[in-house]
């Protein structure tokens, strides 16, 4: 459902959906910490998987959005694509974040810092969700839905979030500790909207469903040059 510019901007709502605002801060500690040599050519084979996410999933068709160059300079991220979906028969629509870089720079922010900065409202989680996979897989991602009332109506958000290496997402309770040996890191960010009095529909669950096991085709490695850690499905706020 289309939202109200007055409450959320597209700029906006990327920079919270993305974390790219705050990331910066965690790229400038992983060039000082963490930056090995040999690290550009995997960040670069990393980003380059995302040109394979496809425009259209099922029934799902996008329209493609943009991250700006600055941004993705000072946050340190490398790759990325940000779409908007949309279900041609039963009309839902989410947009989709995915970004690609050094570990220390995916690993910081979580959206509930953004959207409370800009006015919103925890109103429920994060918590845990489980997700099917492909085959007889799960993945894990975080959940959370915030609110901001207005003199006209009341934007209510609701966004997945997780990471990984490889397409299996991970919600582990300290991401920045447990990816801290890997040369690369992805980010997944999906959020829905509706007006708040409306009554709350699987838009992104939907819509993960078909996505989540094209992802893990796309992202695994062609050579098992890094090894996604066992963690725990605990939520990190």
């Amino acid at each position: 459902m289309k939202s109200d510019a007055g409450i959320l901007s597209r700029r906006d709502l990327l920079l919270c959906a993305g974390g790219i605002g705050m990331m910066s801060m965690g790229a400038m500690v992983d060039r000082l910490l963490n930056h090995r040599p040999g690290d550009a050519s995997i960040l670069a084979a990393a980003a380059q998987r995302l040109a394979l996410v496809p425009e259209s999933v099922g029934e799902w068709t996008s329209t493609e959005q943009t991250i700006d160059e600055r941004e993705c300079r000072v946050a340190d991220i490398t790759g990325g694509i940000r779409r908007d979906y949309v279900h041609g028969r039963i009309g839902y629509s989410v947009s989709m974040t995915l970004l690609s870089g050094s570990a220390g720079a995916m690993s910081v922010h979580p959206p509930t810092t953004c959207f409370e900065g800009v006015g919103y409202s925890l109103l429920t989680g994060p918590g845990v969700v489980t997700l099917p996979g492909a085959g007889n897989t799960t993945v894990a991602l975080n959940r959370a839905t915030f609110t901001r009332p207005q003199k006209t109506m009341s934007d209510m958000v609701r966004v997945f979030w997780g990471w990984s290496t490889d397409g299996h997402w991970q919600v582990p309770e300290s991401p920045r500790l447990t990816f801290r040996n890997l040369p690369s890191l992805y980010k997944l960010y999906v959020v829905d909207r509706l007006p708040v009095d409306t009554v709350e529909l699987p838009q992104a669950e939907v819509f993960l469903r078909d996505m989540i096991p094209v992802l893990q085709e796309i992202l695994r490695p062609s050579n098992a040059s890094q090894d996604s850690p066992a963690v725990s499905r605990t939520n990190h706020a």
